[in-house]
């Protein structure tokens, strides 16, 4: 059985700025950590920096280090959040080999009716047999075979004119039909997170007004109040999902950084929030970021809910 896997859900960050020169707008900077590994005693991880624009960062042992080290540090078969490409498409980085990486990047919103859906492996398009419309979301590899999350979308007509919704969440292992996912009609259902597979089950994370993921078709609701998973692993027979809930019900500011361990909350911190998790041994570390809202993120993480500063 694998025992962990670093599939992140993308956080926007809104960036402002001003032209005019006796009313300048201050320049927004902060950052968000993604995914977190432990390997050979060193703690890696992989986040986003944002200012004007945005950049995937990376620490070793809370020291910024470039792409090369990060990648050789890390453990072959590691997968890795990146950022936003400049096709504004969601990118994982999956280590192959000591020397080499391919990178996969999904389209956030679907655009057609017709055809089928794409992704790009290495900037190349690939071709899927899944019908328009919809998005493939994330991925995880188990026995080195790549399988993915998405939704269909359905067409829609709001204020801003026609386009398309999130409608069935499904989950795909990259050659037989999708096996789509229950929701219940009368909840606002925003499209899905992260995937996980080990040799019995697979789990998917959902975007609900809860924090929620699906076990194979079983939907598992963590709580009543508004909050989300963005990663899924399993150790040694126990589940762990990482996010947020907010504790006034809001989906905007005031988080509670958290994970849940068979369903069991785990709270780490308020004004914050968990992007991902690796268990190692008796030692749980979660990454994400302190902050009320977007523009005082920091990234950070936690070591057995002690938090650590990322600079």
């Amino acid at each position: 059985m694998i025992k962990k896997i670093f599939i992140l859900v993308w956080i926007g960050v809104a960036i402002s700025c001003s032209t005019d020169d006796e009313d300048t707008i201050p320049e927004l900077k902060g950052s968000f950590a993604n995914s977190i590994f432990i390997h050979d005693g060193n703690v890696l991880v992989s986040g986003v920096e944002f200012s004007n624009n945005r950049k995937t960062t990376y620490w070793i042992d809370s020291t910024p280090v470039d792409s090369t080290a990060f990648s050789a540090a890390l453990e072959t078969g590691s997968v890795y959040r990146g950022d936003v490409d400049d096709a504004f498409r969601k990118t994982f980085v999956s280590k192959t080999s000591s020397e080499d990486a391919e990178l996969y990047s999904f389209y956030q919103g679907a655009f057609t009716t017709a055809g089928t859906m794409d992704y790009f492996k290495n900037r190349r398009a690939v071709t899927t047999t899944l019908p328009n419309p919809g998005i493939l979301s994330a991925i995880h590899f188990y026995n080195q075979q790549a399988y993915f999350c998405g939704h269909f979308s359905e067409e829609a007509v709001t204020e801003a004119g026609p386009g398309f919704r999130p409608d069935v969440p499904f989950f795909w292992d990259g050659s037989t039909e999708a096996i789509e996912l229950p929701v219940s009609q009368d909840v606002f259902f925003r499209g899905v997170s992260c995937v996980f597979v080990d040799e019995d089950n697979f789990y998917v994370g959902g975007k609900m007004p809860y924090p929620m993921y699906w076990k194979n078709t079983k939907l598992i609701q963590l709580g009543s109040l508004f909050g989300e998973v963005n990663q899924i692993t399993v150790n040694a027979g126990d589940v762990y999902a990482v996010g947020y809930y907010n504790k006034t019900d809001s989906n905007s500011t005031g988080n509670t950084a958290c994970y849940w361990k068979n369903e069991e909350l785990m709270e780490l911190e308020d004004d914050a929030q968990a992007t991902g998790i690796f268990i190692d041994g008796s030692d749980i570390y979660v990454c994400g970021s302190t902050g009320r809202d977007q523009a005082s993120y920091k990234a950070c993480y936690w070591k057995n809910g002690v938090r650590v500063a990322l600079p």
